[in-house]
């Protein structure tokens, strides 16, 4: 019948075909049957009767092939045992047809036509009925009567289930000589339908076959090898999506594509408890864009060729799981890969948490060719030949050296750069220089008018006093005073190193609820709830103006001047810091006797009035749990649909159409909740992890951003905006709507909107429900 090879599929075996049991004393009427030369005028008469006249195609050749199944048997065949089953007596039912039947139940009408004697007659009585009312139901023109049977087989194989027309069909069990044994649905001599086969080597399948072998879906199971294998199937094959364990305990498994036994498509794969990869596979090999963990929580995310990573990708070394809303430092490169090694443009991060990095080119996993490395206080160096095989190169700024070949630079001996890599105040000559700058320029205008009339009017006197001025400028040194601008600063940075270090920790850290065990870095969102707690605004000044100063210098290495997510380090938050300084309480006059100077004292004014008593009050509702668990990219995604940065017009213009805009109505309010938390849970990328949902379109509207809360009056949302920005409304009047919004101010006035839309909607209801629970009597009560 059918025996099982060694690939686990179930073939058909010609000698071992099961037909119709023959005898060889019956003698067959072929004159009963069509032939070549026409009809037999022999009227054809089943088994039970009916006239079966009219013929369905294939019928003869099926017949045809009975007859020779029963020719073969006695070849095949040991034993043909019939199980006789229980007749189980037909319980009629009869149900009402009319009104009248349903109404009078208990009165039945007797039938008209009487009973046939003849039990043939009866048969075909019934079945002209049953073909004039149902045409759906198709009688085959020649059939063998149904039964249950037991089979055994010369060869040893046995047999016992539903036998129709001669054939295995119906619910069956076949057992092999070997031991295989096969439980399930049968149809027209082969394996079809749903079954379990149990091979004697202790594996098993359960699930779909057509045509004698696995077709669709199923379970494979092989209990000696601790593998099983649950998915699709496609003529014996594994194929399509299934998963595929190798071990008891799960860990060691495979779930994706497949493609006729191989692993092709997109899948995972988990090798250990500690390492897997998931992305794109081409046959058995990892080739496209794939994400891979190794045991030694090494991290890689990007393109692979071969097997190997090539392309561009990111590589985290010593990754870990970050629960928690704090910018971890990492050690990675992003970059381009060739056969699992960085070559071409990349990007390096040290780590530690101090902002140092390089950028350039790589060859053969090294540092090589042209280049920047950014320190630790964010000291810029920059080369042709920066990095020559992973080590520093010549730096020079000699033309004639830079036109020199390389291999001669190589064998010329070269004294190395010397930089102080702990310097942590780069830079401060900067600042110096835009406090000269912003000097008042009245001054120097009245000099000049004096200067001129004087020069038209020359006198004794004009003359002592101009060798007087000439001596009196003489004596100043201009570089004597930057070089005592610069070392004043920096003592005041060393001041308060301590304090700042602290607060920079602080806020690396202030939506956090509980400790972390790496070193966080600043992003510029938690810088902004700094500058919000020293109460900036108050004093005139915006955080896009903040932000537009600190992108003004390309050495303090801003990527985006408005970006919430941009990390911030510790020099960084410095020159933040000494430019609101100078911002504030800089001098706009030249300073008088030395200690007196212009910047290092506004920085000590600036700390001591509005840093160290501001820092940690935590205003606002970005820390008071709502930057947890409200989606900030989301909101960011929303934010940049009205501009970035935005205006205070903008946000009134997002959240309700002109009343002149009658055609369009306003939209519905949406009442659906997201809930989750945000967190950097791998790498540097802030993520939102729903519970159970997914993240809804924040930009549905093309006109309307903010149309959630379009039931609060334009009145309401101004007066939440004037309590960040107090310059918007003077005694009771709008002043300015046209004040610029980064991130953080539209969140939190967003946020205090939606608590009151909220707050509105839930007492509308309210008043909604008392209105129809009074009755009109109460109403009359009421009037009177």
């Amino acid at each position: 019948m059918f025996y099982v090879d060694s690939q686990r599929t179930i073939t058909r075996r010609e000698s071992s075909l099961i037909v119709g049991k023959y005898n060889k004393d019956e003698k067959i009427d072929y004159e009963a049957f069509s032939t070549a030369r026409g009809a037999s005028t022999v009227r054809l008469v089943s088994d039970s009767g009916a006239s079966l006249e009219a013929r369905q195609k294939g019928s003869v050749q099926k017949e045809l092939v009975t007859m020779l199944f029963e020719s073969m048997l006695d070849h095949i065949v040991d034993s043909w045992e019939v199980i006789e089953t229980r007749k189980v007596e037909e319980v009629t039912t009869d149900f009402p047809r009319t009104a009248s039947e349903l109404t009078f139940g208990s009165k039945k009408k007797k039938s008209i036509v009487k009973s046939s004697k003849n039990k043939k007659s009866q048969s075909k009585m019934e079945f002209y009925d049953n073909a004039q009312t149902d045409l759906s139901i198709q009688q085959c023109w020649w059939a063998s009567p149904d039964e249950r049977a037991i089979i055994r087989f010369r060869n040893g194989n046995i047999y016992e289930g539903d036998i129709s027309m001669k054939c295995m069909h119906g619910e069956g069990r076949f057992q092999w000589a070997d031991g295989t044994v096969y439980l399930g649905q049968f149809k027209d001599n082969e394996i079809n339908g749903k079954g379990l086969i149990q091979w004697k080597d202790d594996t098993w399948y359960e699930g779909d076959f057509v045509g004698n072998i696995r077709h669709g879906r199923g379970l494979y199971v092989d209990s000696r090898k601790q593998l099983s294998y649950s998915g699709g199937w496609h003529c014996g094959t594994k194929h399509g999506l299934g998963a595929i364990y190798f071990s008891g305990t799960f860990k060691n498994s495979y779930t994706g594509e497949w493609v006729h036994n191989v692993r092709h498509g997109f899948g995972s794969r988990e090798y250990c408890a500690l390492s897997g990869y998931k992305g794109d596979w081409d046959y058995y090999v990892r080739d496209g864009k794939g994400l891979m963990i190794w045991p030694n929580h090494d991290f890689y995310r990007g393109a692979w060729k071969n097997g190997v990573m090539s392309g561009y990708g990111i590589y985290i070394w010593d990754s870990y799981f970050n629960n928690s809303m704090s910018l971890p430092s990492i050690i990675a490169y992003r970059g381009n890969w060739e056969r699992g090694r960085r070559h071409g443009y990349g990007v390096l991060n040290l780590g530690f948490g101090l902002g140092s990095y390089y950028k350039g080119e790589f060859k053969n996993n090294n540092k090589h060719g042209a280049g920047k490395f950014i320190t630790n206080s964010g000291l810029i160096l920059q080369d042709k030949n920066l990095f020559i095989d992973d080590y520093f190169g010549p730096l020079s700024t000699n033309n004639e050296c830079n036109n020199l070949p390389l291999d001669y630079k190589r064998t010329q001996p070269q004294e190395p750069y010397q930089f102080d890599i702990c310097d942590e105040y780069i830079g401060l000559f900067y600042h110096i220089e835009q406090a000269i700058k912003n000097l008042d320029k009245d001054q120097e205008t009245r000099d000049a008018i004096i200067n001129e009339y004087l020069e038209n009017n020359k006198t004794l006197d004009y003359i002592v006093q101009k060798n007087d001025r000439q001596t009196e400028c003489d004596s100043f040194n201009f570089v004597d005073f930057l070089k005592f601008e610069e070392n004043s600063l920096r003592k005041s940075l060393q001041c308060y190193e301590i304090q700042l270090k602290r607060i920079y920790y602080q806020y690396a850290t202030i939506c956090n609820d509980e400790e972390i065990y790496h070193t966080p870095i600043l992003i510029r969102l938690y810088l902004w709830q700094l500058y919000y707690d020293c109460n900036i605004h108050e004093k005139g000044l915006t955080l896009v103006e903040i932000d537009r100063m600190f992108h003004a210098n390309p050495e303090w290495l801003a990527r985006s001047p408005h970006n919430p997510f941009e990390k911030i380090y510790f020099w960084q938050f410095l020159h933040c810091l000494i430019s609101i300084a100078n911002k504030l309480y800089a001098k706009h006059q030249l300073p008088e006797k030395r200690p007196d100077t212009i910047l290092a004292g506004a920085f000590r004014i600036f700390m001591e009035n509005d840093v160290l008593p501001g820092a940690g009050r935590k205003k606002g509702r970005l820390t008071s749990g709502y930057g947890s668990f409200v989606p900030l990219k989301g909101v960011y995604n929303l934010y940049r649909c009205l501009g970035e940065p935005c205006t205070v017009r903008d946000f009134l213009c997002g959240m309700r159409r002109p009343p002149h805009y009658t055609d369009m109505p306003q939209p519905a309010l949406k009442e659906e909740v997201l809930l989750g938390r945000n967190a950097y849970v791998f790498g540097d990328e802030i993520t939102f992890i729903a519970d159970n949902q997914e993240v809804d379109d924040y930009c549905e509207m093309t006109d309307l951003k903010l149309f959630n809360i379009s039931n609060l009056s334009s009145k309401t949302v101004i007066s939440y905006f004037s309590l960040i920005f107090p310059q918007i409304i003077e005694k009771d009047k709008i002043m300015n709507l046209n004040i610029e919004l980064t991130f953080f101010e539209f969140f939190e006035v967003f946020v205090a909107c939606v608590e009151e839309s909220i707050r509105l909607t839930e007492e509308e209801l309210k008043n909604r429900e008392r209105s129809s629970c009074i009755t009109p009597d109460e109403n009359n009560v009421k009037i009177k």
